[in-house]
């Protein structure tokens, strides 16, 4: 049995959830719930197979078992592309890429407010490393033998 279900089961009593709540949980957690623990309204959300809790109104997030605090940083570093968009929100899951709005979905995705997904830019971006391994430069060497010997083929 993961950690979180083990929480799950200590905790039979759920409350039910206020809007206060859901302003209060980061877009990174794919589930959560609410119950009293020594007198005090927790949020509990899991993370992988983890749990962190929370006392609202304070934003500070605590692993479960560890009971080290979890600073915002690395819950908003578990969200991709942050380097590609603006506006960035961690608990509404809405950002700008190339002045356009999107939002995080619960199936862990980028997507425009028509419900197209957003396609980033792949490439490397300045001030990292733009030299291929060579694994990678050997990879793209015989992609690139592959699709000669084919174009020669099909003349």
């Amino acid at each position: 049995m993961i950690f979180w279900e083990k929480v799950l089961l200590k905790y039979p009593t759920k409350l039910q959830a206020s809007e206060e709540d859901a302003e209060h949980l980061p877009i990174v957690f794919s589930k959560w719930f609410i119950a009293y623990d020594q007198g005090e309204r927790v949020i509990f959300a899991q993370l992988h197979d983890d749990c962190m809790w929370s006392v609202p109104p304070n934003k500070v997030w605590t692993d479960y078992n560890s009971n080290k605090e979890i600073p915002l940083e690395t819950l908003t570093n578990l969200v991709p592309y942050l380097d590609q968009v603006t506006d960035f929100d961690l608990y509404i899951g809405r950002a700008k890429y190339n002045n356009k709005d999107i939002i995080w979905t619960p199936i862990h995705q980028w997507k425009y407010r028509n419900n197209r997904t957003v396609h980033f830019n792949e490439t490397l971006t300045e001030g990292t490393n733009s030299e291929l391994s060579s694994d990678e430069a050997s990879n793209k060497s015989n992609l690139d033998e592959d699709t000669a010997q084919v174009e020669d083929l099909l003349r």
